[in-house]
């Protein structure tokens, strides 16, 4: 099974026995279930733990879901399931925002936001969205080498590469919101440095049908 749909699957289980929460920060300190928003339910089956400051400190919480792969895959799946599209935030999608906010608003014409069990259902929605067979040299939804798991980095060795030194692929790639974390000095056999495949990867993935 696709990582993704496991974490998306592993998600809406905890959100059915613990709760949603829909409040201040992404946890609620009083709730003795101990219901979480639900990216931080994502990111706690990503992760396997429940930081200390999904309950009293937001800009903490959001650096940390931010900063894991794994729980942005998820949570940018159930973004692409909604029926919305994401706001930005200084010029890129907040994936986090949007998964988050529909949760806990009211949709259009509507007094209350979405049930426990819509929530879920929209989660597991995006789990059976997630390719179940990967395909070699080819990107998923969001422009990611399914093979090395990234490629059109802006960092090397962890130093950004300011954007004027960026090619023209990488800077479209950037004014599209994509951010991508693989160190340029590996080189990937299956795409070009950003989102398209290669002509040799293209021959062998023909080879094999």
């Amino acid at each position: 099974m696709n990582s993704t749909a496991a974490d998306l699957q592993a998600a809406a289980y905890l959100i059915h026995h613990s709760g949603l929460h829909t409040g201040t920060h992404f946890a609620n300190a009083t709730d003795a279930y101990g219901a979480l928003d639900v990216c931080a339910a994502v990111y706690a089956v990503a992760e396997g733990n429940i930081p200390n400051a999904f309950y009293d400190d937001e800009c903490a919480s959001l650096d940390l879901i931010e900063a894991s792969d794994r729980a942005m895959d998820a949570i940018r799946a159930v973004s692409a399931a909604l029926d919305t599209a994401p706001c930005e935030t200084n010029g890129v999608p907040d994936y986090i925002e949007h998964v988050s906010n529909w949760a806990a608003t009211p949709p259009i014409g509507a007094t209350q936001p979405p049930t426990t069990s819509e929530v879920i259902g929209r989660i597991l929605r995006a789990a059976d969205n997630q390719p179940t067979s990967p395909r070699l040299g080819f990107t998923d939804a969001w422009g990611v080498c399914l093979t090395c798991g990234g490629h059109g980095t802006l960092t090397t060795d962890g130093e950004e590469i300011p954007y004027g030194e960026l090619s023209p692929r990488r800077k479209q790639g950037y004014d599209l919101g994509h951010r991508f974390h693989r160190n340029t000095s590996k080189t990937c056999p299956d795409c070009d440095g950003q989102d398209r495949v290669t002509d040799a990867a293209v021959s062998a993935h023909e080879a094999t049908l």
